[in-house]
């Protein structure tokens, strides 16, 4: 009970911190991905000290037999709280994982996933690249995603020129690949037609999330997904983790149903786990199935757990 508080703590106060000093950047101009960022700015000392709080440093001389896993967290979110469970998860089992903060505005690099996800891609795959050419080219990246990071997870090889090359799983919990309805907030946008869904994409756009409108029905990112030829690249092999219990995301919007991708209900091996969408990131049931997706390990069994029904 205990754990389950600090982590719904955690999720709200990681996305309310309200000071304004100038953003850490690295060399290259771009927001660093190291614990710096947020260490630069004045965020609460009991936050920063949470168990459950900030990722691994990336290691770029660390080795291991098996593919760098690079991990992408969703909306609103950010490297330190997201997917940093199951990085440090992963860490203690033997993978090199790495992670940044994508899409974020500069006055607040601790919220990411706001901006423009064709940009986003873009960052994105620099940072694949890089974690690729750093732990030595004969290996191929795993990416793991959450909610948008999910959607990343397919959308950054389909869109971005030879990533899909260097990629080898992706694992994707909880993707909006076919519209975020957002609890059908976005079906209000289509009240009066294209007119009224313009207005919406303008006024969400103002507000400081691009990626809200991209993800929606009729966005940027939902048309590239509908119109596309194939979302699931070649030599890609793709698991899509969804749980029954999330009304962000309904199941339907999340299936990519093509030739080799797995679409995996979470209750299909854990029954009694009604995780939501939220929780998707901090269920030990949910990090089973990834572990299973990115060591094709399929039929390995694990303890299941009972996660957030946020």
């Amino acid at each position: 009970m205990k754990r389950t508080a600090g982590l719904a703590v955690l999720a709200l106060v990681s996305t309310t911190v309200t000071a304004w000093p100038n953003p850490v950047t690295d060399s290259s101009g771009r927001l660093s991905s190291s614990r710096a960022v947020v260490d630069g700015w004045d965020i609460p000392e009991y936050l920063k000290l949470s168990e459950l709080y900030g990722a691994p440093p990336n290691d770029f001389s660390c080795e291991s037999d098996r593919n760098p896993v690079v991990l992408l967290h969703g909306l609103s979110a950010s490297r330190e709280v997201d997917l940093n469970m199951l990085q440090k998860h992963l860490k203690e089992r033997g993978y090199c994982t790495f992670s940044q903060t994508y899409g974020a505005h500069r006055l607040a690099p601790w919220v990411g996933g706001l901006t423009a996800m064709a940009d986003s891609a873009r960052d994105v795959a620099a940072f694949v690249r890089e974690v690729h050419e750093k732990t030595g080219a004969r290996k191929k990246v795993d990416l793991v995603g959450h909610s948008e990071g999910g959607v990343m997870a397919l959308y950054v090889p389909m869109t971005q020129e030879g990533v899909s090359d260097i990629v080898e799983h992706t694992v994707a919990l909880g993707p909006a690949i076919h519209g975020a309805r957002y609890y059908g907030f976005t079906d209000l946008w289509y009240i009066g037609g294209q007119v009224t869904r313009n207005i919406a994409s303008a006024v969400v756009k103002a507000l400081g999330c691009a990626a809200c409108d991209d993800m929606a029905t009729g966005g940027a990112v939902y048309n590239e997904f509908l119109n596309a030829e194939k979302i699931v690249q070649d030599g890609n092999k793709a698991t899509v983790i969804v749980s029954r219990s999330d009304t962000l995301v309904a199941p339907d919007a999340s299936r990519v149903d093509e030739e080799g991708v797995r679409n995996v209900f979470v209750q299909d091996a854990c029954p009694d786990d009604k995780v939501g969408h939220a929780g998707l990131m901090w269920d030990r049931s949910v990090w089973g199935l990834v572990i299973n997706a990115l060591e094709e390990t399929y039929d390995r069994s694990f303890e299941c757990d009972k996660g957030l029904e946020i």
